[in-house]
């Protein structure tokens, strides 16, 4: 009797301890899966971000430069002086811009605008507080929007990152509804014939894993529309989704053709 007791408690430990460690076993599988899959979309987030730079780097194209406009509505109401300038200040904050001048002002008709604009020998930045009276079932009513633009010349790498910086501070403000346009322009020597115009336009697309839905040939400008799965912003034309904008025109002053990649449009009502 002893010997099956004993045989019946050693039995019943083992499926214990067996089953702590299928526990235990599941447990630390499923932290690492966790970890991978987040590492996974942290690298896909990333590698989204840098494919559009890699892609216009193979155009070959000289005297490169990246710009990025952002545009956000932020709020209805009123907004005095001073926050508007503060915003503007957490805006240049967050990416290491200096305000070393005066914040303009100017008033037009039912448009005001708050801005600060800086030239320096890399770059340049202009940030602004935009505020239109709009009519309303109540009334009057001003909404607000802030725009942000930043060109980088002699180089197209570190656009991302600043982008990266303003999004976050435009997502710590509250602001839901805004678009982030990225635009990268390089040149060529000469005027390019409509074949090399289509090959720079399909290696581009391309490389972006992308599709092209619109094409549009008037001689010195040559326009393509694409979509691509990999980008999340798109806008929507006749009927197709668009988020690749190239643009390609020759001017005869100086005899160089230029080439520009936007997404997702590019966009300069502003």
């Amino acid at each position: 009797m002893k010997d099956n007791s004993w045989n019946k408690t050693m039995d019943k430990l083992k499926d214990i301890f067996s089953m702590k460690r299928t526990r235990i076993t599941l447990y630390i599988a499923v932290i690492l899966w966790v970890a991978v899959a987040a590492q996974v979309v942290i690298n896909n987030t990333f590698r989204q971000e840098i494919r559009i730079t890699e892609a216009f780097v193979k155009s070959d194209t000289d005297k490169m430069q990246s710009s990025l406009e952002l545009a956000a509505e932020y709020k209805t109401g009123y907004l005095n002086e001073a926050t508007k300038k503060e915003l503007i200040n957490k805006l240049a904050d967050s990416i290491g811009l200096t305000i070393d001048s005066d914040i303009r002002f100017i008033q037009e008709d039912t448009r005001s605008e708050y801005y600060y604009y800086k030239q320096a020998r890399k770059a340049t930045t202009e940030i602004k507080v935009v505020s239109m009276e709009q009519k309303a079932d109540e009334g009057i009513q001003t909404k607000h929007y802030i725009i942000v633009r930043l060109t980088v010349f002699d180089g197209i790498s570190s656009i991302d990152q600043f982008k990266k910086k303003l999004e976050k501070e435009i997502d710590d403000l509250g602001v839901t509804n805004k678009q982030i346009t990225l635009k990268y322009e390089g040149s060529k020597d000469g005027d390019l014939s409509t074949t090399q115009k289509k090959e720079i336009a399909a290696m581009l697309v391309s490389d972006l894993q992308g599709k092209i839905a619109v094409e549009y040939d008037e001689g010195d400008l040559y326009t393509v529309y694409a979509y691509t799965g990999m980008l999340n912003e798109y806008v929507t034309s006749v009927g197709n989704k668009i988020n690749i904008q190239i643009a390609i025109t020759y001017n005869e002053l100086t005899n160089k053709t230029t080439i520009t990649l936007a997404t997702p449009v590019l966009d300069e009502n502003w």
